[in-house]
Formats: structure tokens, sequence, C-alpha cells
């Protein structure tokens, strides 16, 4: 990342690491906090290669549209890029998503298309993509029956070569500043965060142990459908999960489901008890990371993709009204959360948790790689 720049997507990348969690056995889990990106989210990087994909191929040209379904990250991350790059973008969206999200996207200059009226605020994945993608197909055959070459594009995210593509820098970034991954856990909705990544340390010889986490009630990894609110991740009844995920499934060691209420107390307590704002997906992500601490082999160096901020979930996730009236406020989850945070809180050296005191118990943060090693002196670096 340059130091200046006239560019947001400049901005996009060498997000800093987190280390939440550690053992007596030596197992270390970072926090990738993919939050630290431009609009707060992992899915910048996917929206910037699948335009810069798209334009190398010549779909999309100067004065484009570009047409995408979403729930809003993805949304955000075009919208940038659109607005950089003097494009049309339209998104279409249903009222599940958040509207701090939406809000931003129309902020932007974004085009929004509900799909649905604003008393449903149910999740229409099917319904979205199936709008969107007939849209750019009139839209393309308009122009063709004007005598016109087409110049709008459906990203398609979910079945676009170029979404995974995007998440490889986020694996050189990983080895660059921890040397290895042994366990990598990230949230499916797509597949390309996770598979992204690890494909990219595969190509480089890498194994890293795959836990993919979805929302109870998400069908990507089997089990019956059924609603959720965690957003932006999983794969609602009706909808296809996709090419990254058909393609990869097989690599997880273990697909993880983690109900509403697990997620949303992992992220309400990192709030309150670390000052740590992240998603819903997301803590879903490290509640199961953190629900495998002593699973993991002696001495790994475990990472979760944190694939965006809680400052856009003011008015759901940290909404005690907005949660009472879906029955997703669990005391006692929340309570089991703070307590395997005080259980593996990171202490210096290593030492047996009991002969540890309180004052030494310590998060880090380890700031990215970088040529300029004098420009972060002062920094952390990996133990």
């Amino acid at each position: 990342m340059p130091v200046v720049t006239t560019r947001v997507t400049d901005l996009i990348g060498r997000t800093p690491l987190f280390e939440l969690a550690a053992t007596d056995t030596g197992t270390r889990l970072f926090l990738k906090l993919e939050n630290m990106n431009p609009t707060g989210a992992a899915k910048i990087r996917m929206a910037k290669a699948m335009i810069d994909d798209a334009e190398a191929r010549g779909l999309l040209r100067p004065g484009g549209h570009i047409i995408e379904s979403t729930s809003g990250n993805t949304g955000l991350g075009l919208a940038v890029i659109a607005a950089e790059r003097g494009y049309r973008f339209t998104a279409v969206v249903d009222h599940h998503a958040c509207r701090d999200k939406l809000r931003t996207m129309k902020a932007m200059g974004t085009e929004l298309i509900f799909v649905s009226g604003g008393d449903d605020d149910s999740l229409s994945t099917s319904a979205r993509e199936k709008l969107a993608e007939r849209m750019a197909l009139d839209e393309c055959a308009a122009a063709l029956q004007a005598g016109r070459e087409p110049n709008t594009y459906f990203t398609e995210q979910h079945n676009n070569d170029a979404n995974p593509l995007g998440y490889y820098v986020l694996a050189d970034e990983l080895l660059a500043d921890l040397g290895r991954v042994d366990a990598l856990i990230s949230a499916v909705g797509t597949g390309g965060s996770l598979f992204g990544t690890a494909r990219r340390m595969r190509d480089l010889g890498l194994e890293p142990l795959l836990y993919g986490v979805e929302p109870v009630g998400s069908i990507a990894f089997g089990g019956s459908a059924g609603p959720y609110w965690q957003s932006g991740t999983g794969t609602p009844e009706g909808a296809d999960p996709g090419k990254t995920v058909a393609e990869d499934l097989s690599m997880l060691k273990e697909g993880v489901k983690v109900s509403d209420v697990e997620a949303f107390a992992a992220t309400r307590v990192l709030a309150t008890k670390i000052g740590l704002m992240i998603g819903g997906s997301a803590g879903g992500s490290i509640f199961a990371a953190l629900d495998r601490m002593d699973e993991f082999p002696a001495g790994s160096t475990v990472v979760t993709i944190v694939g965006d901020g809680g400052e856009k979930y003011l008015d759901t996730v940290f909404d005690d009204f907005w949660m009472s009236e879906r029955n997703l406020l669990d005391p006692a989850t929340e309570v089991k959360v703070a307590e395997m945070l005080d259980r593996y809180a990171p202490a210096r050296g290593y030492r047996p948790r009991a002969a540890t005191p309180p004052a030494e118990a310590t998060h880090t943060i380890l700031v990215p790689a970088h040529a300029d090693a004098a420009a972060y002196a002062g920094g952390a670096t990996a133990k």
C-alpha cells in the first residue's frame, strides 16, 4: 500500500492481524482484520478482481453498467470501483440487508433495486440473482437490437472465476506476516475468501486445515434449510452455493454450522470485552475457532478471516430490541464466549495459564510486513 495515493482501491489490503487467543501448547489464533479495508469488508478484494477481469476480457468498457445481486458487502466494493472508474452500478437487494449497507451504496451513487417490499425482511438470494441476471440479459439484448455493442456486465459473484483470485494476495499477506498457516477458518458464502486463500497456499506447497463456517439453516454443507440472520454468508434454501464452493468443498476438514445465537453472542462479547467491532458472520467463525482451540495440533498457527466490521450492524446485532424480537439474545451463550476468551487469553511466554497473573494476559497486533521495515519501527512482530 502506498503512503500517499489518489485512488481508494490502492488502500485495499495489507490489513493487520490481531492475536485473539492462545493455548498452553503454543497454538495461537489470529484474526485477519479485513474490516480495515475500504468499505470495512474483505469483499472489496474480489469486487476489484471481478472488474479487473471483465475489463481485461473486453466485457466492460468506459461508461459501462455493472449489475450484481448483493446482501451488501460485495455491493459496497463494486460501488467504490464504479465511482472510481466511471461506471453505472445497479445493486439488486432485499430488506434482509443491513440498512447502513444500503444507505452507503446509495451515497456512492448506486441504483438500488429491491426484490421485496419494505415490510419483508426475509433473505431473498435466489430472487435477487434471477432478477439481476434478467436485467443484464435484457439490457444486452436491447443494445444489440439497437445496433450497439453491449456494455453491461453481471458480475455474478457466486460463479465468477475471478472471485477467489481476488484473495490470492490475502494468502501472500498472511505468509509474509506469519511465516505459515496451519489452520484457516472462515465463513463460507460464495467461498471466495476461504477457498481463494487456500488455493494460493496450496499453489505454494502449503496445506492448511480448512474449516468452513455457515449458519444453521444454510445448505452448502448439507442439512436442513431454515431461516437465519447472519448476513452475507451461507446458502439459503433455493439458492445455489456457486462454482467455487462446488469445486472446493471437498478441501474442508470440517464444515461447521454455527447458530445465529452463537455467532451474535461472539460478536457482542468481543465488542464489550475487547472493544473489537466485527460483523455477525465473523462472530460465527470466531465462535467455531474458540470452540476448537484444544483440538488443533500443538503449536498451530490458526487464522480466522474477519469478513467485515460491526459498525454496519448497530441496528441489528448490537440492538437489544432487534435481537429480542427474533429470540437471539442468550446470556448463557455470551457467558460461554467470555469464558473462552478468558481461558485462551494470550500470555507472554506461554506459561501455564494458572501461573499467569491476570495482568499478563495481552492481545497483540501484528502490523503488516513492509519493504521498508523502518516505516513500522516499534511495531509487533510474529513470535
